[in-house]
């Protein structure tokens, strides 16, 4: 039999079936983003990231570097993202939002087998000052209710809505897209079905908030939308036509000095909440925050036994007889 032999010796195999085919930046953004949406990420979430990594890549295109996607080392990010941001002006807080985008998006690559190093768990966002946060007095915010005309179907609607947020101290965008049915009387609770991270939460209302919602929703009457607070055309409110009001009423009621958004109410709430005895557990369940590390920083700075304790032994209160 004269068949030929194989030979033994093993050729390279140029294009081997394990090696995944190298995709573009943008496919890998692509990528990305269709596996956030399949998470079921807030779209405002998804702009974001799709934003930040894109960021990245034109801060490298500004400097002239070339930005290899596979063989990125998180030195590079640092010298040529991070310090690009900063030398932009950027502040801690806006650059490290950006760093926590494109580590999800690496973190991504990584687990998927785009790249073969972790580069993620090394790239670490900054050291940040606090910043101090801002917060509706008393008076701003009896200023702020008064505004909206409660004799027409807008008014008393913003009214409610400013009342609830200041009761619940939930997101605007929580706020916005409540339904009647996430409504709960008898318990006194607002289910949050479209939370931050898609958790889902109950936060609850008492008897005056309660009388106030009863009375929008009679106002309100019955619509084919189950959304809970609708514009004049009975479609869902938006958070920019919300702000957009904010902002119409404290420019009516002369409140300067703070940020006139719906997202200041969330820290008055917190506020109030703090100078009122309330424990920061129950109030981080409340506020639907992941870790207690916010509600740390509102106890930090808002805490009355703070104030009343420095009140008693002010060293010049205590001195002002003689001074």
């Amino acid at each position: 039999m004269n068949t030929k032999r194989r030979k033994n010796a093993l050729t390279s195999v140029e294009h081997s079936s394990t090696v995944k085919q190298q995709l573009s930046y943008d496919d890998l953004l692509r990528s990305f983003i269709l596996d956030c949406k399949a998470k079921n990420l807030s779209p405002l979430t998804l702009r974001f990231y799709e934003d930040s990594v894109r960021q990245m890549k034109d801060a490298f295109q500004a400097q002239q570097i070339p930005l290899d996607i596979y063989t990125l080392s998180v030195r590079e990010i640092k010298n040529h993202f991070i310090a690009y941001l900063f030398d932009l002006g950027r502040s801690d807080n806006t650059v490290n939002g950006r760093i926590k985008a494109v580590k999800q998006f690496l973190r991504y690559l990584f687990e998927e087998g785009w790249i073969t190093e972790n580069v993620a768990e090394a790239l670490h966002v900054v050291k940040a000052e606090k910043l101090m946060l801002q917060t509706f007095t008393k008076e701003q915010v009896a200023l702020l209710l008064e505004q909206p005309i409660r004799k027409t179907f807008t008014g008393f609607r913003d009214f409610t809505m400013m009342v609830v947020l200041l009761e619940t101290g939930m997101r605007i965008s929580e706020l916005c897209n409540l339904k009647t049915s996430d409504l709960f009387f008898k318990e006194q609770e607002i289910r949050i079905t479209k939370g931050k991270g898609n958790r889902a939460r109950r936060v609850p209302f008492q008897q005056h908030c309660a009388k106030i919602i009863r009375r929008y929703l009679d106002i309100r009457g019955d619509l084919e939308t189950d959304a809970l607070f609708v514009n004049i055309n009975n479609e869902q409110i938006s958070t920019r036509a919300l702000q957009s009001k904010m902002q119409e009423y404290g420019g009516s009621a002369d409140i300067t000095g703070v940020r006139l958004s719906p997202h200041t109410f969330r820290h008055t709430m917190a506020k109030f909440y703090i100078m009122n005895g309330g424990d920061p557990f129950t109030l981080r369940r409340i506020l639907g925050h992941a870790t207690l590390d916010m509600v740390d920083y509102y106890v930090e700075l808002f805490s009355s036994d703070i104030k009343e304790q420095h009140k008693k032994f002010s060293p010049v209160e205590n001195m002002k007889r003689i001074m």
